[in-house]
């Protein structure tokens, strides 16, 4: 781990004067492709079963519990694509000098004063190991996240170059200056060195990428299994 006071890092320049950001183009597209493969591509089985045999119509659907437990999971995967791309695609980061508000569909609105701010960690860059957060490379000129902690160490936004861009990370730590807030610059560490210095900063999806995508496939491949046990092709 190598890191850095605030003062080595040089104010921003700040002659634009964008204090909202959102989602940039790559990640509308890469989201809107992630939902389609969720709830389409990975349910392929699902949809031709149920559309090829007219379920529909079939007397034991919603009266059986096994027998409608396929297109439930089913609605289930559909409902939760739906609010995770609606949380990203309308996501809005508002940061000015009192404070930020991060607003969007299906989440609270989140409105945090610099003063009730207790520190800010910018991580340049976080080795996870072997995972898809990994390959996913961030300009030089970005940090791999931006944490903002409360007083008492709990993270209250993670300002992600990937999710709102570098423009975002750059304001969040020019404003935190200006309010005299601490900032911590890392220029690289582990997770674990991570999770041991700021317990709150990371969240268990940051902590624990690859089992998320072994829950994620062990899940889709009992629901394919369910389902050509049950409704057959």
């Amino acid at each position: 781990m190598i890191s850095s006071p605030d003062s080595a890092h040089p104010a921003e320049d700040d002659s634009r004067p964008t204090r909202t950001f959102g989602p940039p183009a790559g990640v509308v597209l890469g989201t809107l492709g992630v939902g389609f493969v969720f709830v389409v591509v990975l349910e392929f089985l699902v949809i031709i079963s149920f559309v090829g045999q007219r379920l529909w119509n079939d007397p034991a659907l919603l009266r059986d519990l096994v027998f409608t437990m396929p297109l439930l999971l089913w609605v289930l995967v559909a409902a939760g694509s739906a609010v995770f791309c609606l949380r990203i695609l309308t996501a809005w980061l508002q940061i000015d000098e009192e404070g930020f508000v991060l607003r969007s569909l299906a989440r609270h609105t989140r409105t945090v004063r610099w003063d009730e701010v207790g520190q800010v960690i910018a991580v340049r860059d976080i080795d996870r190991g072997a995972s898809p957060a990994e390959m996913l490379d961030a300009s030089e000129t970005t940090y791999d996240g931006v944490y903002v902690m409360d007083g008492a160490g709990r993270r209250v936004l993670a300002v992600s170059s990937r999710f709102f861009g570098p423009r975002a990370q750059e304001m969040t730590l020019r404003r935190a200056r200006e309010a005299g807030t601490t900032i911590d610059h890392i220029d690289a560490i582990t997770v674990k060195d991570l999770q041991e210095q700021a317990p709150q900063a990371l969240s268990f999806v940051d902590r624990h990428p690859n089992l998320l995508l072994l829950l994620l496939a062990a899940f889709y491949i009992f629901h394919n299994v369910l389902t050509f046990a049950v409704w057959g092709l």
